[in-house]
């Protein structure tokens, strides 16, 4: 055999060894442990053994495979409206008459038509009033005017927008609070324009999920102990941390953090670890891939005390500043206002951290005092990101803060457990009729066949391994549809394997030896496998991208099937068949 042959050899033996060694944390998971023991991640990691990859890569089940808690709130955006509304009227009023010094006005809301009314006290005043207000308040139109009464309302794209961004902060409380419950299938995602869909598989209890979710966040501001920058590289130093915790002490900030996959074995290791007075939190470093995940896990070192909340905070949103750079601007209420010039003042040089659900988000440095009830946070523009992902995390931590609390009300709209025995129903149907159609396929191939049948036969099981540890690799969760995508892709993975017998079928009809049949065979019907295969990958694309829920759990198993059996199918067979023809010198091909 040639150097490429041993090569692609070589590459398949790899390929066989690595996804059987992606599968040991699904094979544990599902197999060893009991169906109420299968969500808890760190029981998962300690039963694993050493030289096994982590606990996160393995085969979720969805909620329709193991059973769970479907929820669905509701985000009251009328009640918000409302209220905002009437909290811009006073703010419009103490603006008027505080700040442009332009005449004392009174500000009545109706709360069902959405208008706020402006009366000014001296109707002389009210044309220099109407002037300044529209210029100045632009999420409010003007609706009429009577003489010293001003009527306005706010402005539509203004309401839209502020409808959705209410869900979008609803959805990343829950998301935040669900994700210290150790959910690790957790599904939340937009149902319609005012709810939130939420998947807990694996959970029982339907009034404790009710009671996690339903509590509004805490948002806090806090400062960072500044006094012991090498605190957490002298703990790892002095106490090195677990092995196999994979915790590590890294600068990525500027500053020595700890690191970790890990939220529950990094809290379990700064334990009792801090000086008198002081908290570690940690900060979720967000997947590239899946924003609603954490990748891993850092750490900081927090004074206990907590001088403002987000009770203060009015308002906050992403912008770019005159030099081009992202930045988050913020504002507070009066009393917020004198709390924050006052922590500023004493705290210039130092930095503050901004805690959600008790997870740092973002610790910017103090570079002044800041007076007046407004700040600006800025990004910067270091480091490999790029403007549009610097834009992003701006944008993604104006809605942390303005989630401290929440401008509209949650409500639990529905809410039921899918029951476990169905689960496990589902799960041996669904295997049964896996196995059974993977034993027919390789029936049929092996009598039709013979030899090469064989060979395609060996290659059908790799790939349906393939598929398992693709999904494994990318912690997937499959679902009933998904197995539904598995048996389609296995059956795809034949229909390859019958093209290339047949090919080569003609070839020999056609006088061809053997070495030629095979290669020939390979070579013509490789553009027709390939044209094929791309195809569906498009539809199966399009189908992820657009789809929810079993949607696309369906299109990720198509997905990865359809790329494990480009491989099996062009490179696996024809290097076991070239073996047998092109390696034994063989005459004639069983075919």
């Amino acid at each position: 055999m040639d150097r490429g042959w041993w090569w692609k050899f070589g590459m398949i033996v790899a390929v066989t060894l690595g996804t059987v060694w992606l599968l040991i944390p699904t094979y544990v998971s599902l197999v060893k442990m009991e169906p109420a023991e299968r969500n808890n991640m760190a029981l998962l990691q300690e039963r694993l053994p050493a030289w096994a990859p982590p606990a996160k890569y393995r085969l979720n089940l969805g909620l329709d495979l193991q059973g769970g808690i479907h929820m669905v709130m509701r985000v009251d955006t009328k009640t918000a409206l409302e209220k905002r509304t009437e909290r811009r009227g006073q703010q419009i009023a103490r603006w008027v008459s505080q700040d442009k010094k332009l005449g004392e006005v009174t500000a009545d809301t109706d709360p069902e038509r959405l208008q706020l009314t402006l009366v000014a006290k001296d109707p002389a005043t009210m044309d220099a009033i109407e002037k300044e207000v529209l210029a100045y308040f632009t999420d409010f139109t003007k609706v009429s005017r009577d003489g010293a009464k001003l009527v306005l309302a706010p402005d539509e794209s203004q309401v839209t927008r502020f409808q959705q961004e209410s869900v979008d902060q609803a959805m990343l409380v829950i998301r935040n609070r669900i994700d210290k419950w150790g959910v690790a299938e957790l599904d939340v995602r937009k149902l319609g324009t005012d709810s939130i869909q939420i998947s807990l598989p694996g959970r029982s209890d339907p009034e404790q999920a009710k009671e996690l979710v339903g509590t509004t966040a805490q948002l806090e501001f806090r400062m960072v102990d500044d006094t012991n920058p090498n605190f957490f590289r002298e703990l790892a130093t002095r106490t090195p941390p677990p092995e196999g915790s994979n915790i590590t002490v890294t600068d990525e900030e500027g500053f020595p953090q700890l690191a970790g996959p890990n939220r529950e074995a990094l809290l379990a290791y700064v334990k009792d670890k801090t000086p008198e007075g002081r908290e570690v939190l940690l900060e979720c470093v967000a997947n590239p891939l899946k924003k609603n995940e954490c990748l891993s896990y850092r750490t900081y070192l927090l004074m206990r005390d907590v001088p403002l909340t987000g009770e203060s905070l009015e308002g906050a949103n992403a912008n770019i500043s005159q030099i081009n750079e992202p930045e988050v601007n913020i504002t507070f209420d009066a009393v917020g206002a004198r709390e924050f010039e006052r922590l500023t003042e004493a705290s210039v040089g130092k930095r503050m951290a901004i805690v959600l659900d008790e997870y740092v988000h973002s610790a910017p440095r103090i570079n002044e005092k800041i007076g007046g009830g407004s700040a600006r946070i800025t990004m910067g523009r270091a480091g490999a990101k790029s403007f549009d992902e610097w834009f992003a995390e701006a944008q993604t931590l104006a809605l942390v803060l303005k989630a401290g609390a929440l401008p509209a009300p949650v409500t639990v709209g529905e809410i039921r457990q899918v029951g476990a025995s169905l689960g496990e129903e589902l799960i041996k149907k669904g295997s049964l009729a896996a196995l059974v159609g993977l034993l027919l396929v390789v029936l049929f191939m092996a009598v039709y066949y013979k030899k090469t049948g064989l060979i395609a036969d060996v290659a059908l099981v790799l790939n349906g391994l393939l598929i398992l540890a693709g999904l494994a690799l990318f912690n997937a969760t499959l679902t009933l549809p998904g197995i539904a995508g598995f048996v389609l892709t296995l059956g795809i993975a034949v229909d390859a394997n019958v093209l290339i017998n047949e090919r080569i079928r003609e070839e020999l009809d056609h006088g061809k030896t053997a070495r030629q049949a095979v290669d020939q065979g390979y070579d013509r019907a490789f553009w027709t496998i390939f044209d094929a295969h791309v195809t569906t990958l498009i539809a199966g694309f399009i189908l992820f991208a657009t789809g929810t829920g079993p949607i696309r759990g369906f299109a990720t198993t198509l997905i990865v099937g359809l790329l494990a059996s480009l491989f099996t199918s062009i490179v696996v067979t024809r290097v076991i068949t070239t073996y047998f023809v092109h390696g034994r010198n063989a005459q004639t091909v069983s075919v």
